[in-house]
This record gives structure tokens, sequence and C-alpha cells, in this order.
């Protein structure tokens, strides 16, 4: 299925310790935006955030895992191996900071990290619809909606060996993006690493909030944009709020959107990321 349904990835391969990362960099200047996407996604979500950025700053979107057109060998998919992940990245590909962060979802708990790991590296960080760590804890409150959700990928992986998802046209990731996607996505969307990654990364999930908890505070004058949807439960909209004290110059906007900012309205999220470009310290 791979081999016959192959689509070559639109950005390049960086060769790491343990993997071959998919990155896709455009632009140029003095500051360098890193986009990370939310859970099962990949690079090619932000093909409307990247484009834009690009005219005034270097941009890297890029595959965690074996997702997209990457390929890892590690055993664990944490916030800590994205971070040490994409550190690899920047050495190899010899750019240096500072750099604006970027997280959507899932992609804001390895943000955060990399802020609090390298603090004098980042100029500024966007937190787009970030989950809060606390929705990863195996908690009372969290165990039944937890565990489904690991019986869930753990069958999808499982029943990928055999074929079943792409039977049932269950993909991994998105189902629609621009046109010129549609390939792409089926594609990456079967694959069986897609499936494996999914289910690690789920697997993993408290530790990475684990890694959250223990992680120093961010540096406090670190300008944060808190980019929240409307469209969602009570619950998630309480934990927003807990990411609105990250340091003393965080602020919060609130998008008229579902969770998906970046596609469903994503001059929200470009004018964010513009504003940390344009008013950082020279």
């Amino acid at each position: 299925m791979d081999r016959k349904n192959r689509v070559k990835p639109p950005g390049q391969i960086i060769k790491t310790k343990n993997s071959d990362i998919h990155v896709i960099v455009t632009g140029e200047g003095p500051i360098t935006v890193i986009l990370e996407a939310g859970y099962t996604s990949v690079s090619i979500d932000w093909c409307y955030v990247q484009p834009e950025i690009s005219k005034v700053a270097r941009v890297i979107s890029f595959d965690r895992g074996n997702y997209g057109w990457s390929r890892t060998k590690r055993k664990t998919m944490t916030s800590l191996d994205s971070v040490e992940e994409i550190r690899e990245v920047l050495d190899q590909l010899k750019i240096k900071p500072p750099y604006i962060l970027v997280g959507h979802s899932y992609g804001g708990l390895s943000m955060r990290l990399f802020a609090s790991m390298y603090p004098d590296e980042v100029a500024g960080l966007v937190l787009e619809d970030t989950v809060h760590e606390s929705q990863y804890l195996l908690t009372p409150e969290n165990a039944k909606r937890i565990n489904k959700f690991r019986r869930l990928v753990a069958t999808g992986y499982v029943t990928s060996l055999v074929g079943i998802p792409r039977m049932l046209k269950q993909k991994i990731g998105r189902k629609f993006l621009e046109k010129r996607y549609g390939q792409s996505l089926n594609y990456i969307g079967y694959t069986l690493g897609a499936y494996q990654s999914a289910y690690r990364e789920y697997l993993d999930s408290e530790k990475s909030a684990q890694q959250l908890i223990n992680a120093n505070p961010l540096r406090p004058n670190l300008p944060v944009f808190v980019i929240s949807a409307k469209k969602q439960s009570e619950s998630w909209k309480r934990d927003q709020q807990l990411l609105l004290n990250l340091t003393e110059n965080t602020e919060h906007i609130e998008a008229d959107t579902g969770h998906s900012i970046h596609l469903e309205n994503p001059g929200i999220v470009i004018e964010s990321i513009k504003k940390l470009i344009t008013n950082r310290p020279v």
C-alpha cells in the first residue's frame, strides 16, 4: 500500500540520531518561527499560516515520530522527545536563535517545554487552543476518558496491521485540507507509522504532562499569546484560563471558531506571530 500510493514529501528529510525528520523550511530572516502541529497532525496542517509568515521570517514545520513523511526509531514519543528532535534539526540546518514557537493543541506542550528549557533563545510563544497538561493526568476525574481513548488508539494500531482502518476509511490526521493536499492526506493517513504514532503518543501523554509539571517556569517577561477557541466545552475553556498565568506578559485572544483556528481563521494566528516578530527586542 505504501509503495503504490506513495507521495513525495513537500519538504526535506533531516537525519538525526534516531530519526529521519520531514521538515518544511521556507522564508528567511534573523528570526525563525517553529510551527508544531497537534495530535495526529503534520507539517502541511500549516498550509495557510506558513506561506504568510515566510514573507517576514524563516519558518519551520515538521512531522513528529512516524507521522507524515518522518520515520523514527525512538521508543517513546513524549514532549521531551519532540524538543530533542527539533533541536537536532535546528543544529543540522545551522539555524540559530532567536526562535518564536507556535504550538497547536498537543503541540503546545512541547513548545512550552522548549521555552522552559531554552529561555534565552525564545523570543515569543503562541499557544493555539493548546491542551493543558492536566488533561493527560490519570486522575479519578480523567480515568474513564483516558482509558477509553487508550483502548481506541490501541485498537486502531492493532487493526492497522491487517489493513482494517483503510477498509473502513478511518485514517489518521486531517480528513481535508486544501485540495492540492488530498493525495498526500490519503497517503500519510493510512501508513502503519501514523497509527503507531497515534498510539504511542497518547500512551506517553501522561509522561509529557509530567515533563511540563516538572519543568522550570517560563521566563517572566516572555511574550505569550494564548489563542482560545470559543466553540469548545466549558471544561476546556476553564483549562485555557490556567494558561493565562504562564508569564507576566501573556495576552489572551478568543477566536469564534472550533479547535483548529489555524485552518478556520488563520489570520488570527498569523497576526499574533507577526506581532511577536515586530515587537521582539533587537
